[in-house]
């Protein structure tokens, strides 16, 4: 038969690909070495390495400059991203700082809080949406400070917006009543970790009369909570909403003495979430400024003896 037919002649896969053809073969043989002539051809092809193509000099004799690249040149070891972030103030963890809310004046701050108390609870009636929004007078304006609201600069507005007639701003700061667990300053933040790298950042004001506090749950169980609040000087208590809450409705956090609430707005996490944008933490934080005794010690503030809700 045709297929089968072989005059004795070779055929060769050359290293370039082609066939020889020295004697005749039978087409089965002849197309099985065409085959394998066009993978070894491939094959090459795929292992060659890229040649670099140089620019030719032009006639002149004049270097060719290279064209500007349009691209921002980038830290070693960090992203384009990184960058845009490290600009606004954010972290290497991906949380940042948002002066928005802050920076808001306190007739803006009680439309803003009643918005988001609406967000998240549609089904209030406007009898109990009104027990849950801060009266405008409640809210302290700090829209003068116009520095970053950051970690660094947290000493600096403390030292600057809260105040005690009769008293030094530090030493308002450095403070605390003769009462064990009755802070003049409490301050709100979202999450644990934040409130942790807050409490490092205000140990500056701790005495040994004096402490800066942190409540919250992680890690620390609420038992160790109250029994540390009530055997304790606290100046400046510092914490998560639904732990403070728990603390003050059991008794160990006193409210008495309180002058301030400061609430950490301007942080927003790796999910670009603040205080206000999560619904527990912010249900939580509605009720701990809805307690009465919190809104009767918030008012009556004067100049030099300052008081009220403050956005940081």
């Amino acid at each position: 038969m045709d297929d089968d037919y072989d005059s004795g002649e070779d055929i060769v896969a050359t290293a370039k690909g082609t066939v020889t053809t020295a004697n005749q073969l039978s087409r089965r043989k002849r197309k099985r070495a065409l085959r394998a002539a066009q993978a070894l051809e491939v094959q090459e092809a795929e292992q060659a390495p890229a040649k670099k193509l140089r620019a030719s000099p032009p006639a002149n004799g004049t270097p060719v400059k290279p064209k500007p690249s349009n691209k921002a040149p980038q830290t070693k070891g960090k992203s384009a991203a990184n960058q845009k972030n490290g600009a606004s103030g954010a972290k290497e963890d991906g949380s940042g700082i948002d002066d928005s809310i802050a920076m808001m004046d306190p007739k803006i701050m009680a439309d803003f809080v009643a918005q988001r108390i609406q967000k998240f609870n549609k089904n209030l009636s406007s009898i109990e949406l009104g027990d849950r929004i801060l009266p405008e007078k409640l809210y302290f304006d700090t829209t003068e400070y116009t520095s970053q609201r950051s970690l660094a600069n947290l000493c600096d507005f403390m030292e600057k917006f809260c105040t005690k007639k009769g008293q030094s701003s530090i030493s308002h700061l450095k403070s605390s009543p003769k009462a064990q667990g009755s802070p003049h300053t409490i301050f709100v933040s979202p999450a644990a970790l934040r409130a942790a790298d807050v409490v490092r950042t205000l140990r500056k004001y701790q005495t040994t009369d004096s402490f800066i506090a942190k409540f919250f749950a992680k890690h620390v169980k609420l038992s160790e909570a109250v029994e540390y609040a009530k055997k304790t000087r606290i100046g400046i208590a510092v914490g998560t909403p639904a732990r403070l809450v728990d603390l003050i409705k059991d008794g160990a956090l006193q409210i008495k003495y309180v002058q301030r609430v400061v609430l950490d707005v301007s942080y927003i996490d790796t999910k670009k979430r603040g205080l206000w944008d999560i619904k527990e933490v912010q249900d939580k934080l509605v009720e701990l400024l809805a307690i009465e005794g919190v809104r009767k010690r918030l008012e009556g503030g004067s100049d030099g003896d300052s008081r009220g809700v403050m956005f940081y």
